[in-house]
């Protein structure tokens, strides 16, 4: 069955619309609602309808292209729909009924031939004003049955397009029809024609869209762009920051999401940071003309897999859901992080046997860290001098390095890899070095635990 969504406002009441068609409704369109309707629902279709003008920036042209990028088929009617249809319609988006017609045809060219100024949702976006195009078809019905000539419809038609769009009523016009010189009989005439005979033209279009897409093949043919979507700047301003997500039922924009994190997180500065870096590492692979191989990335994927216990497929397709990331984003995240971890080891191999000795521990004096481990590293040795004062002869090849790992994770909870070149990235030169520093925390604790223990049963 095809998924739809359905953008409708004052075109025409909720209720009919879905006896028309199924689908998920949504209010009018601004801008990023599109784009955000197509992470979120995944949708076959999108009928654009109604949307926002001038309160909020409206839907933008490229939320439409991309929508279209993405396979979704788009259609456009009745409102802001039928304006970007004829708009658009080059690069694939499907218009619907005669305001379509007239934009695509250019016997239209202005928005505010389409603009009604409405109520809230809760009111079920109560009309305020009245859209030049229903005033206009109303005035034509009227000459096409006589109640006025020709030259009144001109002349009505020129009054309503001169009152500004927000205050353009029937009341407002007849009003100023005096000004044309139109007796005061034939605007009552007009009043009680528009009462019994009013012309909705734009709830005729959103009805025939609806039933468009009712009647189409349930198997609809494959969508092939005839464009690349440049993604600009602006473009990665409305993805990136003002899109919405849907949490818990909610929709909030993805900025949001940030604001609260720089507010509430105790470690946000180090985030940051973190996050800062790794953009400017991509602009210097970028300079660099640093390309990764799709190992490189695989390795990424199963490390950071992995360190996130997301193993099983299940697992990481729901983490996917919950961090609302499409799979192609993630893998874009894993080249981001392989084009680090290859810079960072092209560092490490430019200082030799200093590895990142010098980096990490001014890294630690920056986080005022360092005091602790050098304290700790000095009680360390002294308790390895007095108890095991023979430990490389003794004691190096009694242990396999598997055994003291498992004992360090359980007594630190800091795990230690041998996969993924983990040990060369920790500053170890060789496994060697690695197995003896693990062989120093494994011996200190123990000769703690034998004193501990000693004394206690003293």
């Amino acid at each position: 069955m095809k998924k739809i969504v359905i953008f409708l406002g004052p075109s025409l009441p909720l209720a009919e619309a879905k006896d028309i068609l199924d689908a998920i409704y949504l209010p009018p369109a601004k801008q990023s609602d599109l784009l955000s309707a197509v992470t979120i629902y995944k949708p076959d279709i999108i009928g654009l309808i109604d949307g926002v003008f001038l309160s909020l920036p409206s839907v933008w042209h490229k939320e439409i292209l991309y929508a279209i990028e993405q396979g979704v088929a788009v259609y456009g009617a009745s409102s802001m729909g039928a304006l970007r249809a004829a708009e658009t319609e080059a690069f694939g988006m499907v218009g619907v009924g005669e305001i379509y017609r007239m934009y695509a045809s250019e016997e239209l060219i202005d928005d505010d031939e389409v603009v009604t100024v409405h109520g809230p949702e809760d009111t079920g976006y109560c009309r305020l004003s009245e859209p030049m195009v229903n005033v206009r078809a109303t005035l034509n019905r009227a000459k096409d049955e006589g109640i006025i000539d020709n030259n009144v419809c001109e002349q009505l038609s020129a009054i309503a397009k001169s009152i500004y769009f927000p205050e353009r009523t029937f009341p407002a016009i007849f009003r100023k029809a005096p000004t044309a010189g139109i007796s005061p009989d034939k605007s009552d005439e007009m009043a009680t024609f528009v009462k019994t005979k009013y012309v909705d033209l734009k709830r005729q279009d959103a009805i025939l869209l609806l039933e468009t897409l009712r009647d189409l093949p349930e198997s609809l043919p494959q969508i092939k762009p005839n464009f690349s979507l440049i993604r600009n700047q602006f473009f990665s301003n409305l993805y990136q920051r003002d899109r919405t997500v849907l949490r818990n039922q909610i929709r909030i924009p993805l900025g949001d999401i940030t604001g609260y994190a720089a507010l509430n997180l105790p470690d946000f500065d180090e985030v940051n940071l973190h996050a800062s870096n790794r953009a400017l590492v991509q602009i210097l692979a970028e300079i660099l003309g640093v390309e990764v191989s799709q190992e490189a990335v695989d390795k990424e994927r199963r490390r950071f897999q992995s360190q996130q216990n997301l193993t099983e497929e299940t697992a990481f397709t729901n983490w996917l859901a919950e961090n609302d990331l499409t799979q192609e984003e993630f893998n874009q995240l894993m080249v981001e992080m392989a084009r680090c971890r290859h810079l960072q080891n092209w560092l490490l191999t430019r200082k030799g046997n200093e590895r990142n000795t010098k980096i990490l521990l001014d890294e630690l004096r920056l986080q005022n860290r360092y005091q602790e481990c050098a304290d700790a590293v000095a009680e360390r040795e002294g308790i390895i001098r007095e108890y095991y004062p023979n430990l490389i002869e003794e004691y190096a090849d009694k242990a396999p390095i598997s055994q003291l790992m498992i004992e360090h994770l359980r007594s630190t909870g800091c795990q230690v890899r041998l996969r993924d070149d983990w040990e060369k990235e920790a500053g170890f030169l060789d496994f060697e070095l690695l197995k003896l520093e693990l062989l120093r925390s494994h011996l200190a604790r123990k000769a703690v635990q034998n004193t501990e223990s000693s004394g206690s049963s003293g």
